[in-house]
Parts: structure tokens; C-alpha cells; sequence
């Protein structure tokens, strides 16, 4: 059996590897620069804009009540119209689906009879030439077993 390596050298060699900084190459600074500038800037200006909305919002809703209950109607339409369009979209497919059923229905029962008695052509057909395929091999097999019981083998 081999031998067995040392696990010490094993977490040293590790820790060797870990305080090798790698190289930044030019592609990686200017891949860093764009996370910063491209992702991390936006989504920090428009948390802060939403922050300075939400204090708007409630220093409004502190000194006029009524412009408030005004801004939340307007709020739980803009909320609520986007799920009417998806539902709206979701009852027209069923509906199409319904019909479409309804109609396939109606025409099934014509073409199923034929589609069947094609269906039992082909199985008894499939049949027929599995079975002649396979009767050279029955064929030798029963001479093989007649030969055998014969000569006591």
C-alpha cells in the first residue's frame, strides 16, 4: 500500500497558495471599474431616491391627510392594473382553450374510428413480421431441443 501523505503538508501547501495574490490583470481593474460605476452606483441612487420619495410622502401625509388618501388611490391603481391585464390574459387563453376543446370534440369521434382501425392494421401487421422474423429461431430451437432429448444430451 502507498504512503499516506502528511496532512500538515497538505494545509501548508494551502496556506502557501492562499498568500500568493494573483496578478490584476488590466481586463479585471476595468471589469471591477464597470461593477462599480455600471451596477453599484445606480442601485445606490435609486434606493436613495426612494428613500427621499418615502420622506416626501410622509411629511405630506403629516401636513395635508387628504392629499395622502389621494396618493394611495392613485398607488393601489397602479399596483392593481398590471395583475388585471395578466388576468385578463389568463381568462382569454382558457377561454380560446374551452372552445378549442369544445370544437376538437365535436370533430374527434369522425377521424378516432379510422385512426383506430389504422392503429389495429399496423399492430397485427408488426405482429405478422415479428413472427416471421423470429420463427427461423423457434424452428432451430425445437430442432435443437428434439436432437438433444434423442440423443440423451
Amino acid at each position: 500500500m502507498g504512503r499516506i501523505a502528511n496532512p500538515t503538508y497538505i494545509f501548508v501547501y494551502n496556506m502557501r497558495m492562499a498568500e500568493i495574490r494573483p496578478a490584476l490583470s488590466p481586463t479585471v481593474r476595468a471589469h471591477r471599474r464597470q461593477f462599480v460605476w455600471q451596477i453599484l452606483v445606480p442601485i445606490c441612487l435609486v434606493v436613495l431616491l426612494g428613500l427621499v420619495a418615502g420622506a416626501f410622502i410622509i411629511a405630506t401625509a403629516v401636513s395635508h391627510p387628504s392629499v395622502t388618501r389621494l396618493g394611495a388611490d392613485v398607488s393601489i391603481i397602479w399596483l392593481i392594473a398590471p395583475l388585471l391585464v395578466l388576468a385578463l390574459l389568463v381568462a382569454a387563453i382558457l377561454v380560446f382553450a374551452i372552445v378549442g376543446l369544445a370544437k376538437l370534440m365535436q370533430i374527434t369521434p369522425r377521424y378516432t374510428g379510422r385512426a383506430q382501425s389504422i392503429a389495429f392494421v399496423v399492430a397485427d401487421w408488426a405482429r405478422r413480421v415479428a413472427n416471421w422474423i423470429v420463427a427461423p429461431f423457434g424452428w432451430f430451437e425445437q430442432a435443437r431441443a428434439a436432437l438433444k432429448s434423442f440423443f440423451g444430451r
